[in-house]
């Protein structure tokens, strides 16, 4: 059952203490492959060393061993044509929703597309900024328990609003993996490259590349904690977007907030596997509330035991005054916030740290992860301290872009020739003098 923690009981506060803790040792235990993670980062090493080494061979393998035992290298692309066939076979409705959160995500992401500034200048001096799309990128769609097409969605559209020249999506071959609904969002996306392949091995293909698979510039999406472990042991040879885990929510809400609404959101995080969910209130009697909500919605639900096991290891409901559960937002940094109290505004000012906010009752956290328009890929683990979602920024390369004339070299010289020497790199200062001399 989901607890209840008092942030002016030490015994509770210390719970709650715990429970921030090892949301942040789950991203160090992935980071330094201690404890129960170092087995699997010397499996996810095997995997990538692997692929390095023998390509296709070891897709078709591992996908064997863990997909489809009847796996074959022709399988590994899906073709135009396969794509097409599933989109026909989608119903009606299921398409209009896939076309529905294409559109809004691209009109969003276009909407946020950066404009390039106007230059600075000085005496002699301009200097600029430009914006440059990736050559290439890879997508990658989880597939192993469910159908996520919104994934696809929502990390394509971005890199093709950046115009990011190659975008391909890898997803796994198992029967999720192959769903139509994926590959009839790949048709309504125009990808041309869309691949079946095993979760780490898939990284690493587009990492390292195959016969089938050409390499990419840069590895975004979510995936099982491997998955995010073979992203991090892969960063700096190939782009990263960031280490996504478990899913979560922290929501909060005053007395004003309607018990079912926070409730129904807590759930549908719960549902992941793993989930997190925590309720920050000064309402006593609104914790109380959503607790029963959460019990008596919970029983209509499928996938109770990640329900079940996300409410006991992972969530909270935490009272205490508003201004100490803003902090605790703040250092939750959580994947999703969504806020419900009579003074959203004035909250929202204060919450710093977040993957996503969602302002008042009628924002759920679902309409961002299926047609909203921000990418629904974002920071977890209280990464959002630091760490932003995917979107078309991440698609993009900055550059600054300076130009001198001779006169404004001439007023700058002295001070490059100054600190130059005093660095001790006289071909620096050279490089200034001999233009002038």
């Amino acid at each position: 059952m989901l607890p209840i923690l008092h942030l002016d009981d030490p015994q509770q506060l210390a719970q709650l203490r715990h429970l921030y803790s090892a949301l942040r040792l789950d991203a160090a235990d992935l980071a330094l492959s201690r404890g129960r993670r170092a087995q699997d980062a010397q499996t996810v090493q095997t995997i990538l060393a692997d692929v390095a080494q023998r390509g296709d061979a070891a897709l078709v393998e591992l996908s064997q061993k863990f997909d489809d035992s009847d796996f074959s290298a022709q399988q590994i692309r899906v073709t135009p044509q396969e794509m097409c066939q599933a989109a026909g076979r989608v119903p009606a409705e299921q398409m209009r929703a896939i076309r529905r959160s294409i559109e809004q995500v691209r009109q969003y992401q276009q909407h946020i597309m950066p404009i390039t500034p106007p230059p600075l200048k000085r005496p002699g001096v301009e200097l600029g900024l430009r914006f440059t799309p990736l050559d290439s990128a890879g997508c990658y769609v989880p597939g192993g328990k469910a159908s996520y097409p919104s994934s696809l969605i929502m990390q394509v559209v971005p890199a093709q609003v950046a115009q990011v020249k190659r975008v391909i999506a890898c997803t796994t071959p198992s029967r999720f993996g192959r769903s139509d609904l994926v590959m009839a969002a790949a048709h309504e996306l125009g990808l041309e490259e869309l691949y079946r392949c095993n979760g780490i091995a898939a990284i690493a293909a587009m990492a390292f590349g195959t016969a089938t698979i050409a390499p990419v510039d840069k590895i975004v999406g979510p995936g099982h904690p491997m998955v995010q472990m073979a992203k991090r042991a892969l960063a700096g040879t190939v782009g990263i977007d960031g280490f996504l885990g478990a899913s979560e929510i922290v929501t909060i809400a005053d007395d004003s907030a309607q018990p079912a609404f926070i409730a129904a959101d807590l759930l549908a995080q719960a549902e992941h596997d793993p989930g997190s969910c925590f309720l920050l209130t000064d309402s006593a009697d609104l914790a109380q509330c959503v607790l029963r909500e959460v019990a008596r919605q919970a029983a209509t639900l499928e996938r109770l035991d990640a329900i079940a096991a996300a409410l006991k290891l992972r969530s909270a409901i935490v009272v205490g005054p508003m201004d100490e559960l803003i902090e605790w937002a703040n250092r939750l940094a959580a994947e999703h916030v969504n806020l419900q109290t009579r003074d959203d505004e004035a909250v929202l000012a204060r919450l710093t740290h977040a993957g996503a906010v969602f302002v008042g009752p009628y924002a759920p956290v679902a309409a961002g992860d299926y047609v909203a328009g921000p990418s629904h890929c974002l920071p977890t683990n209280t990464s959002a301290r630091f760490a932003s979602g995917i979107s078309v920024y991440e698609f993009l390369k900055r550059a600054g872009v300076e130009r001198y004339t001779r006169a404004g070299l001439a007023d700058d010289a002295e001070a490059i020739i100054t600190l130059a020497q005093a660095e001790g790199l006289t071909a620096h200062a050279n490089s200034v003098k001999i233009r002038l001399d």
